[in-house]
C-alpha cells in the first residue's frame, strides 16, 4: 500500500472510531470525513508528495471551513480557486440549524482558512507548495453548540480524554507515514499534541484563527511565509 493509500485508510479509521464514542458534549457533532469525503479525499491525493519536509499540524475543523468543504483548512474560496477542489459535499447526520452545512455553496469565509493558504499561494501554486508541506488536522470533528464553534479543548473532560487517546494514536500512526524531518503545529493545541506523540522540536506557527488577534500580525505582516521558507529551504 502506498503513502497515499495508507492516510485514506487510516482516515477512514479514525472517522469510524470516533464515530462510535456518545459524547457528553450536549450540541452537534459534525464529521467532515462522512459526508464531504469526496473533497478529502481528492485533497490528500493531491497533497501526498515523495520527498516533503514539513507537516502542518492543525487542531479540528472551523464551521466556514473543513466542516463546509471538508478540506483542512477549507475556505471554500481557496478549495475551489488555489487547491482546483469543488466536488460534492453530502449533509451531517445532524445539521447544526444555526451553522448549517451547505458545502461549496458557503458564503461565510474562514479567516484562519484565508491567512493559512493564502501564505501557501505567497510560496507558489498549489504542486509546489505540496512538494514541500503535508497539512492535516488532529481531530476531523467539528463541535457547534447552538451559533458557537466548540475547540476540542473547551469539550467536557470526558470527551477531551476520549480525543487525546483515539486522535493520538491515529497521528503517531500519521507521523510514521509521512516520514519528514520538520514538524510544524498551528496554535499551541496543536504544539502539545505533537510534543506528546514523541515530536521533540516542534515549529510553532500561532494560530491563523480570528479568536487569537495576537496572531494576526505575523500572517499578515509575512512572517508566516518567510519562516516556512526558512524552514524548507534549510532542511
Amino acid at each position: 500500500m502506498n503513502r497515499t493509500s495508507r492516510i485514506l485508510s487510516l482516515s477512514r479509521s479514525l472517522s469510524s472510531e470516533l464515530e462510535t464514542h456518545h459524547w457528553a458534549f450536549g450540541g452537534i457533532v459534525c464529521n467532515p470525513l462522512s459526508y464531504a469525503w469526496e473533497n478529502y479525499e481528492r485533497f490528500i491525493r493531491m497533497s501526498v508528495r515523495e520527498g516533503q519536509k514539513l507537516m502542518f499540524l492543525g487542531m479540528n475543523p472551523g464551521p466556514y471551513g473543513m466542516m463546509q468543504t471538508g478540506v483542512p483548512f477549507g475556505e471554500v474560496d481557496a478549495v475551489r480557486n488555489y487547491l482546483g477542489i469543488d466536488g460534492e459535499v453530502g449533509e451531517p447526520a445532524v445539521n447544526p440549524p444555526l451553522k448549517k452545512v451547505v458545502g461549496m455553496s458557503v458564503r461565510q469565509h474562514e479567516v484562519s482558512g484565508r491567512k493559512f493558504w493564502g501564505m501557501a499561494a505567497a510560496y507558489g501554486c498549489a504542486e509546489d507548495f505540496f512538494s514541500e508541506a503535508f497539512v492535516w488536522s488532529f481531530c476531523p470533528l467539528a463541535f457547534i453548540d447552538g451559533r458557537r464553534n466548540v475547540t476540542p479543548d473547551e469539550l467536557p473532560a470526558a470527551d477531551r480524554d476520549y480525543i487525546d487517546s483515539v486522535c493520538g494514536k491515529y497521528l503517531s500512526e500519521m507521523l510514521a507515514v509521512v516520514d519528514v524531518p520538520i514538524h510544524a503545529a498551528l496554535g499551541r493545541y496543536a504544539e502539545k499534541r505533537l510534543l506528546r506523540a514523541g515530536i521533540k522540536d516542534v515549529i510553532y506557527f500561532p494560530h491563523p484563527s480570528p479568536r487569537s488577534h495576537a496572531s494576526m500580525g505575523f500572517w499578515d505582516s509575512g512572517e508566516a511565509i518567510s519562516l516556512f521558507r526558512r524552514l524548507v529551504s534549510e532542511a
